[in-house]
């Protein structure tokens, strides 16, 4: 495991160099659309999936007080959802919250996509080396294909090889305006996930936001958003 976050530190460096290399200042700028920004959102499991819905659902509280009930689905008429090829029972939550709380689900439109775990339970981290590509390769075609204005994460396995993908793009000049929002999981109290400190620590992310003010204070490039719940 430690050799596999050696490598794939490596590798992110190397790509940030080039990175740094190619880019230009314009390919800098944010592009923004007039029908409103793509989300794409990166659905983990259990805790990960109940703490995602709080997170989607804060977009919606504020503007419920008004009459512009719309609000999510005004910022992001186009949503798209990555979950594990086997977690139905994420795809449940998600299709509910839509379908309930989003204007029941007429305003917009959103996808569902799958890709393959790139670790499951009890796996040899050798044969995960494998896995990890395959679920690289596919969250690339799925990054590819919905070309997104954001990516929203909460830290789940799964959000790694998308992370990847997006921050490979950019490299290369492929959706470069992209923007990546970490919030670490609110169980994270004094030390981020691997995820987090990966996505933090190589700047993977535009933006780490923490539910802790001991987390702020031990990685200060992160912003303290407070408890969703």
């Amino acid at each position: 495991q430690n050799f596999g976050v050696f490598l794939i530190i490596i590798v992110v460096l190397f790509l940030r160099t080039v990175r740094v290399a190619l880019s230009s200042p314009s390919s800098q700028k944010l592009k923004r659309e007039s029908d409103g920004a793509k989300l794409l959102v990166v659905i983990g499991s259990g805790g990960h999936t109940a703490e995602m819905v709080h997170i989607l659902r804060s977009f919606l509280s504020d503007e419920k007080k008004t009459k512009k009930r719309d609000y999510f689905s005004n910022v992001f008429p186009k949503r798209e959802y990555i979950f594990a090829v086997s977690d139905t029972t994420s795809v449940a939550k998600i299709e509910r919250f839509e379908r309930e709380e989003v204007q029941g689900g007429t305003n917009g439109e959103y996808r569902n996509h799958f890709v393959p775990r790139a670790r499951e339970v009890g796996q040899s981290y050798f044969t995960s080396v494998f896995t990890t590509l395959l679920a690289f390769w596919h969250s690339w075609r799925v990054y590819w294909k919905t070309k997104p204005d954001a990516i929203l994460t909460n830290g789940p396995g799964t959000c790694v090889p998308v992370i990847l993908a997006c921050f490979l793009g950019k490299v290369f000049g492929y959706n470069s305006a992209c923007k990546v929002m970490y919030v670490e999981s609110v169980a994270r109290t004094r030390r981020m996930s691997l995820s987090g400190r990966l996505c933090y620590g190589l700047r993977l992310a535009d933006v780490v936001f923490v539910m802790w003010p001991e987390l702020k204070e031990k990685y200060p490039r992160s912003r303290y958003c407070g408890r969703i719940y």
